[in-house]
Protein backbone atom coordinates (compact mmCIF):
# COMPACT_ATOMS: atom_id res chain seq x y z
CA UNK A 1 0.00 0.00 0.00
CA UNK A 2 1.42 3.56 -1.06
CA UNK A 3 1.89 6.22 1.09
CA UNK A 4 -0.59 8.19 -0.23
CA UNK A 5 -3.25 5.16 -0.33
CA UNK A 6 -2.44 5.35 3.35
CA UNK A 7 -2.42 9.36 4.11
CA UNK A 8 -6.39 9.06 2.09
CA UNK A 9 -7.63 6.18 4.20
CA UNK A 10 -6.49 7.58 7.47
CA UNK A 11 -7.95 10.72 6.62
CA UNK A 12 -10.99 9.05 5.41
CA UNK A 13 -11.34 7.25 8.92
CA UNK A 14 -10.35 10.56 10.71
CA UNK A 15 -13.66 12.15 8.80
CA UNK A 16 -15.69 9.67 9.64
CA UNK A 17 -14.82 9.62 13.80
CA UNK A 18 -15.05 13.39 13.73
CA UNK A 19 -18.68 13.02 11.59
CA UNK A 20 -20.04 10.36 14.24
CA UNK A 21 -18.57 11.82 17.34
CA UNK A 22 -20.09 15.57 15.85
CA UNK A 23 -23.52 13.51 15.00
CA UNK A 24 -24.20 11.92 18.74
CA UNK A 25 -22.59 14.39 21.09
CA UNK A 26 -23.23 17.64 19.35
CA UNK A 27 -25.83 17.67 16.89
CA UNK A 28 -28.40 15.31 18.95
CA UNK A 29 -28.22 17.23 22.01
CA UNK A 30 -28.83 20.72 20.25
CA UNK A 31 -31.81 19.69 17.54
CA UNK A 32 -33.51 17.91 20.65
CA UNK A 33 -33.48 21.28 22.45
CA UNK A 34 -34.70 22.58 19.33
CA UNK A 35 -37.60 20.27 19.32
CA UNK A 36 -38.16 19.98 22.89
CA UNK A 37 -39.05 23.54 22.47
CA UNK A 38 -40.94 23.56 19.55
CA UNK A 39 -42.70 21.01 21.30
CA UNK A 40 -43.75 23.73 24.08
CA UNK A 41 -44.42 25.88 22.10
CA UNK A 42 -46.70 24.17 20.18
CA UNK A 43 -48.58 23.06 22.98
CA UNK A 44 -49.60 26.27 24.01
CA UNK A 45 -52.09 26.44 21.67
CA UNK A 46 -53.08 23.03 20.54
CA UNK A 47 -54.11 19.74 22.63
CA UNK A 48 -53.19 17.59 18.90
CA UNK A 49 -49.29 17.94 17.61
CA UNK A 50 -48.48 17.01 14.77
CA UNK A 51 -44.60 15.70 14.72
CA UNK A 52 -43.37 15.55 10.77
CA UNK A 53 -40.68 13.52 9.45
CA UNK A 54 -39.99 13.53 5.46
CA UNK A 55 -38.38 11.10 3.96
CA UNK A 56 -35.04 10.87 2.59
CA UNK A 57 -32.14 12.65 5.06
CA UNK A 58 -34.96 14.12 6.96
CA UNK A 59 -34.02 17.82 6.18
CA UNK A 60 -36.51 18.77 4.25
CA UNK A 61 -38.99 21.25 6.24
CA UNK A 62 -42.76 20.96 6.23
CA UNK A 63 -43.38 23.60 3.78
CA UNK A 64 -41.27 22.34 1.08
CA UNK A 65 -42.53 18.68 1.47
CA UNK A 66 -44.57 18.59 -1.81
CA UNK A 67 -44.75 14.58 -1.75
CA UNK A 68 -45.46 14.30 1.92
CA UNK A 69 -47.16 18.08 3.01
CA UNK A 70 -50.47 17.73 1.29
CA UNK A 71 -51.40 14.57 3.27
CA UNK A 72 -50.58 15.91 6.66
CA UNK A 73 -52.09 19.19 5.55
CA UNK A 74 -55.56 17.38 5.15
CA UNK A 75 -55.14 15.25 7.99
CA UNK A 76 -54.83 18.53 10.15
CA UNK A 77 -58.28 19.27 8.66
CA UNK A 78 -59.50 16.53 9.41
CA UNK A 79 -58.40 16.40 13.33
CA UNK A 80 -59.82 20.71 13.44
CA UNK A 81 -63.04 19.30 12.34
CA UNK A 82 -63.34 17.34 15.22
CA UNK A 83 -63.42 20.21 17.46
CA UNK A 84 -59.21 19.91 18.13
CA UNK A 85 -56.41 22.62 17.88
CA UNK A 86 -53.58 21.65 15.95
CA UNK A 87 -49.79 22.17 15.37
CA UNK A 88 -47.44 20.71 13.20
CA UNK A 89 -43.95 20.61 14.75
CA UNK A 90 -40.87 19.71 12.21
CA UNK A 91 -38.12 17.27 13.20
CA UNK A 92 -35.21 17.45 11.42
CA UNK A 93 -32.43 14.15 11.88
CA UNK A 94 -29.77 15.52 10.26
CA UNK A 95 -28.45 19.38 8.56
CA UNK A 96 -28.47 19.76 5.22
CA UNK A 97 -24.82 19.41 4.32
CA UNK A 98 -22.79 16.46 3.08
CA UNK A 99 -20.56 16.50 6.50
CA UNK A 100 -23.85 15.74 8.57
CA UNK A 101 -25.35 13.48 6.44
CA UNK A 102 -22.37 11.55 6.50
CA UNK A 103 -22.58 11.92 10.26
CA UNK A 104 -25.84 10.59 10.37
CA UNK A 105 -25.13 7.22 8.21
CA UNK A 106 -24.17 5.15 11.09
CA UNK A 107 -27.41 5.91 12.98
CA UNK A 108 -29.29 5.48 9.86
CA UNK A 109 -28.13 1.98 9.37
CA UNK A 110 -28.72 0.77 12.56
CA UNK A 111 -32.09 1.89 12.29
CA UNK A 112 -31.87 5.02 14.51
CA UNK A 113 -30.68 3.69 17.90
CA UNK A 114 -29.23 7.54 19.32
CA UNK A 115 -31.74 10.05 17.93
CA UNK A 116 -34.89 7.63 18.58
CA UNK A 117 -34.14 7.69 21.78
CA UNK A 118 -33.59 11.49 21.94
CA UNK A 119 -36.33 11.87 20.35
CA UNK A 120 -38.64 9.54 22.08
CA UNK A 121 -37.41 10.91 25.93
CA UNK A 122 -38.59 14.75 24.30
CA UNK A 123 -42.15 13.16 23.63
CA UNK A 124 -42.29 11.49 26.73
CA UNK A 125 -40.91 14.61 28.62
CA UNK A 126 -43.43 16.93 26.66
CA UNK A 127 -46.37 14.27 28.01
CA UNK A 128 -45.62 14.49 31.27
CA UNK A 129 -46.14 18.53 31.00
CA UNK A 130 -49.09 18.24 28.88
CA UNK A 131 -50.95 14.91 29.88
CA UNK A 132 -53.94 15.97 27.81
CA UNK A 133 -52.55 16.25 24.74
CA UNK A 134 -51.52 13.65 21.88
CA UNK A 135 -48.93 13.56 19.61
CA UNK A 136 -48.92 12.19 16.33
CA UNK A 137 -45.78 11.18 14.71
CA UNK A 138 -45.90 11.36 10.82
CA UNK A 139 -43.12 9.95 8.73
CA UNK A 140 -42.58 9.24 5.27
CA UNK A 141 -40.35 6.36 3.82
CA UNK A 142 -36.70 6.85 5.77
CA UNK A 143 -39.25 8.86 8.44
CA UNK A 144 -41.50 6.20 8.53
CA UNK A 145 -38.81 3.97 9.70
CA UNK A 146 -37.53 6.62 12.25
CA UNK A 147 -41.25 7.06 13.42
CA UNK A 148 -41.15 3.19 13.76
CA UNK A 149 -38.09 2.99 15.49
CA UNK A 150 -39.36 5.52 18.12
CA UNK A 151 -42.53 4.13 18.86
CA UNK A 152 -40.53 1.19 19.78
CA UNK A 153 -39.28 3.34 22.82
CA UNK A 154 -43.03 4.69 23.12
CA UNK A 155 -44.64 1.40 24.30
CA UNK A 156 -45.38 2.57 27.46
CA UNK A 157 -47.28 5.92 26.52
CA UNK A 158 -50.51 4.13 25.42
CA UNK A 159 -52.78 6.18 23.37
CA UNK A 160 -51.15 9.56 23.82
CA UNK A 161 -49.10 8.83 20.64
CA UNK A 162 -50.47 7.74 17.57
CA UNK A 163 -47.80 7.09 14.21
CA UNK A 164 -48.98 7.23 11.03
CA UNK A 165 -46.13 5.45 8.85
CA UNK A 166 -46.40 5.70 4.88
CA UNK A 167 -43.97 3.97 2.58
CA UNK A 168 -40.94 2.28 4.97
CA UNK A 169 -38.50 0.84 4.08
CA UNK A 170 -38.58 -3.04 4.11
CA UNK A 171 -35.90 -3.22 6.27
CA UNK A 172 -37.71 -1.42 9.18
CA UNK A 173 -38.22 -2.98 12.80
CA UNK A 174 -42.55 -3.40 11.71
CA UNK A 175 -43.15 -2.41 15.51
CA UNK A 176 -47.09 -3.39 15.58
CA UNK A 177 -49.63 -1.54 17.39
CA UNK A 178 -53.55 -0.27 17.13
CA UNK A 179 -51.92 3.18 17.74
CA UNK A 180 -50.09 2.59 14.50
CA UNK A 181 -50.79 3.31 10.77
CA UNK A 182 -48.50 1.48 8.24
CA UNK A 183 -49.55 1.84 4.64
CA UNK A 184 -47.73 0.92 1.80
CA UNK A 185 -48.84 0.78 -2.17
CA UNK A 186 -48.57 -2.68 -3.63
CA UNK A 187 -46.46 -1.32 -6.22
CA UNK A 188 -43.40 0.08 -3.83
CA UNK A 189 -40.92 -1.81 -4.37
CA UNK A 190 -38.71 -0.35 -1.68
CA UNK A 191 -41.49 -0.61 0.78
CA UNK A 192 -42.00 -4.55 -0.31
CA UNK A 193 -38.52 -5.55 -0.91
CA UNK A 194 -38.18 -5.80 -4.34
CA UNK A 195 -34.48 -6.09 -4.37
CA UNK A 196 -33.89 -6.62 -8.39
CA UNK A 197 -36.11 -3.63 -9.25
CA UNK A 198 -34.32 -1.53 -6.38
CA UNK A 199 -30.81 -2.61 -7.73
CA UNK A 200 -31.84 -0.94 -11.09
CA UNK A 201 -33.42 2.50 -9.93
CA UNK A 202 -29.88 2.63 -7.62
CA UNK A 203 -27.47 1.67 -10.87
CA UNK A 204 -29.37 3.65 -12.81
CA UNK A 205 -29.81 7.23 -11.18
CA UNK A 206 -26.53 8.79 -11.64
CA UNK A 207 -26.92 8.32 -14.96
CA UNK A 208 -30.51 9.98 -15.14
CA UNK A 209 -28.55 12.85 -12.80
CA UNK A 210 -25.77 13.53 -15.30
CA UNK A 211 -28.51 14.17 -18.28
CA UNK A 212 -30.83 16.03 -16.99
CA UNK A 213 -27.88 18.61 -15.38
CA UNK A 214 -26.37 18.39 -18.84
CA UNK A 215 -29.45 19.68 -20.44
CA UNK A 216 -29.76 21.99 -18.36
CA UNK A 217 -32.23 20.99 -15.81
CA UNK A 218 -30.80 20.37 -12.45
CA UNK A 219 -31.96 18.01 -10.46
CA UNK A 220 -30.46 16.45 -7.68
CA UNK A 221 -29.06 12.63 -6.78
CA UNK A 222 -32.75 12.27 -4.71
CA UNK A 223 -34.88 13.00 -7.20
CA UNK A 224 -32.82 11.48 -9.82
CA UNK A 225 -33.73 8.05 -7.77
CA UNK A 226 -37.06 7.95 -8.67
CA UNK A 227 -38.28 4.52 -6.72
CA UNK A 228 -41.18 3.13 -8.78
CA UNK A 229 -44.66 2.99 -6.56
CA UNK A 230 -42.58 4.97 -3.77
CA UNK A 231 -45.21 7.80 -4.51
CA UNK A 232 -48.06 8.79 -2.38
CA UNK A 233 -51.18 10.74 -2.44
CA UNK A 234 -54.29 11.98 -0.06
CA UNK A 235 -57.17 10.36 -2.72
CA UNK A 236 -55.09 6.81 -1.69
CA UNK A 237 -54.73 6.87 1.98
CA UNK A 238 -57.66 9.67 2.66
CA UNK A 239 -60.10 6.80 3.91
CA UNK A 240 -57.51 4.44 6.20
CA UNK A 241 -56.24 7.83 7.22
CA UNK A 242 -59.45 9.43 8.50
CA UNK A 243 -60.97 6.29 9.95
CA UNK A 244 -57.65 5.74 12.35
CA UNK A 245 -57.66 9.46 13.04
CA UNK A 246 -61.41 9.20 13.73
CA UNK A 247 -61.00 5.88 15.96
CA UNK A 248 -58.14 7.29 18.12
CA UNK A 249 -58.84 10.72 18.25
Amino acid sequence: MGKKTKIAICLLVIFLISSFVWFNFVFLNINGQRFEEALTSAGKDSDVIIVFNSGGWGTVPFSKAFDFNPIISEAEKIIESRNHKVSVVEYYRTEDSFFAKVASLRDVLFNFPDSSKVFSERIEEFLKANPNDKVILAGLSNGAAFVDASMADLKNEDNSVLAIELGAPFWKKNVKGENILALNNQADILANGELGHLAFDLIRSPFVWAYYNITGNHISMTEALHVEGHDYSWPEVKTQLTEFLDARL
